[in-house]
């Protein structure tokens, strides 16, 4: 799945995850299968008190290939279709869904 194949609201919640790196993006509503970005979801980040400091990287100019990630959380929100979610962010990555 390429990036210009998302609606902008999932591109935008893809450009949330790559910029808050480590973060839970908490009570994310769905509906109809879309992330409903306004309001925006409340991104509590997490900072790492050693190890390297996480830098985002520079957003890829043009379109690009999804990583499995967020492939598979794009799956799990079609399956959802209603309801409200919470995003663990690892990396700029979803790692876990809470419902």
């Amino acid at each position: 799945m390429w990036k210009s194949q998302l609606t902008p609201a999932r591109r935008w919640l893809v450009d949330a995850m790559r910029e808050a790196g480590f973060a839970q993006i908490k009570n994310l509503v769905i509906v109809n299968k879309e992330p409903v970005i306004k309001p925006a979801p409340k991104v509590r980040r997490r900072r790492k008190l050693s190890g390297p400091v996480y830098r985002p990287s520079p957003a890829p100019a043009g379109d690009y290939l999804l990583k499995e990630q967020i492939v598979n959380l794009f799956h799990q929100i079609d399956k959802i279709e209603n309801g409200v979610i919470t995003i663990d962010v690892r990396d700029g990555l979803p790692c876990e869904l809470i419902e």
